[in-house]
């Protein structure tokens, strides 16, 4: 009769684990892709749904796609028009939406595979690339391009240069037209002082302009910073409080703007600076920890990041307390979030691999602003 018991107690606990480990796969539903074999690498926010851009198998390995949704099932593609080499089979990664459309891609090639950036400007019906100089985000003096934003008729490029200072450092590169940029290499506010090596991340706009996360290297230890500027051309540099850490990337919204980074010291952390003053909250930690993206939609943030090689879906409240592990529906290496009206639109992917796409209702998850 004892036995009878625990057999029985053994069935139903076997049971409860099975619902448990399949409930995340329950409450999210798997969507049809926009294109056979899509890459989708990001999702933006734009008037009335999403723009997701990434990539489509083509010739040469990838090439370029975007596409346009109101729902996540119903997708229009966006023209995209490559003349440069190495955008045919370039993958486009960032987005920055202000008066027009502006997007980063990213393909790799030539006797070193370095990243070859291409710069793209357009609506959300087409998007032409223009061609730029080689030596304006590659050749000697490059580091890299990370992000992309705009702010009104000022689009914006972040990243790291070696410039004619001799102090490697971060940089903007700045457009008004979307065909022709400038680089800022040598601001004083951006550029490395002497003793620092700094770097920039991630880029978003708000309530004070652009603002971008990044760090810097005094000696053997990084600092976390930020910078904002009214207009991508001058420049406010604000050290975050902390140390052993940097930050990664920023979420704004009309209000203000929310940074996320990581500890460097073993074993690293996720962290979460709610203001540019405030001292940063921790949540998980793991071997690796890296973050993809954050979204600030009152009053929650919602962040990708990817721990130990394995994405996950987080979100926080506003003041970076209350850390919640959403769960995504399937193991992957990457995620990438859109928010609709009244749903979350993942899209997961193991690295160089076609995405997944899935809904889930944000029915117990808030309102998203």
């Amino acid at each position: 009769m004892g036995r009878s018991l625990v057999v029985a107690l053994l069935s139903v606990f076997a049971l409860l684990t099975s619902c448990a480990a399949d409930a995340p796969t329950s409450e999210w539903r798997e969507l049809p892709l926009p294109s056979s074999g899509a890459r989708i690498l990001a999702l933006t926010p734009v008037e009335g749904g999403l723009l997701a851009v990434g990539s489509v198998p083509g010739p040469e390995g990838r090439a370029p796609a975007a596409w346009t949704t109101t729902d996540g099932s119903d997708w229009r593609t966006v023209t995209v028009e490559p003349h440069s080499p190495y955008a045919f089979q370039t993958e486009l990664i960032s987005v920055g939406i202000g008066d027009r459309i502006v997007v980063l891609g990213q393909a790799f090639g030539g006797a070193h595979s370095n990243p070859r950036m291409t710069s793209w400007s357009g609506t959300r019906t087409t998007l032409v690339e223009y061609p730029q100089a080689m030596e304006l985000f590659g050749g000697p003096h490059a580091i890299a391009v990370n992000a992309a934003a705009t702010l009104g008729a000022t689009d914006l490029l972040v990243g790291q240069w070696d410039g004619t200072s001799g102090r490697y450092g971060a940089a903007v590169w700045t457009s008004t037209d979307g065909v022709h940029w400038d680089r800022q290499a040598d601001d004083p506010a951006l550029a490395a002082p002497p003793g620092e090596l700094t770097g920039a991340s991630g880029v978003a706009t708000g309530p004070a302009g652009f603002v971008v996360a990044g760090n810097t290297l005094r000696g053997s230890a990084l600092f976390p910073l930020a910078w904002t500027s009214p207009d991508g051309r001058t420049w406010q540099r604000i050290d975050l409080p902390g140390q052993d850490s940097v930050a990664t990337r920023v979420g704004c919204d009309r209000i203000g703007c929310v940074l996320f980074g990581q500890t460097i010291a073993a074993p690293p952390q996720l962290l979460c600076w709610p203001t540019t003053t405030s001292s940063p909250t921790t949540g998980p930690s793991g071997v690796t920890v890296e973050v993809s993206q954050v979204l600030l939609r009152d009053p929650q943030v919602f962040t990708t990041v990817r721990i130990d090689g394995t994405a996950h879906l987080m979100t926080t409240n506003r003041d970076c307390t209350a850390w919640r592990d959403l769960g995504l529906p399937v193991a992957a290496a990457q995620a990438r979030l859109g928010i609709l009206a009244g749903a979350l639109l993942v899209a997961t992917s193991d690295d160089a691999t076609a995405s997944r796409l899935w809904l889930r209702r944000t029915d117990g998850l808030g309102t998203p602003a």
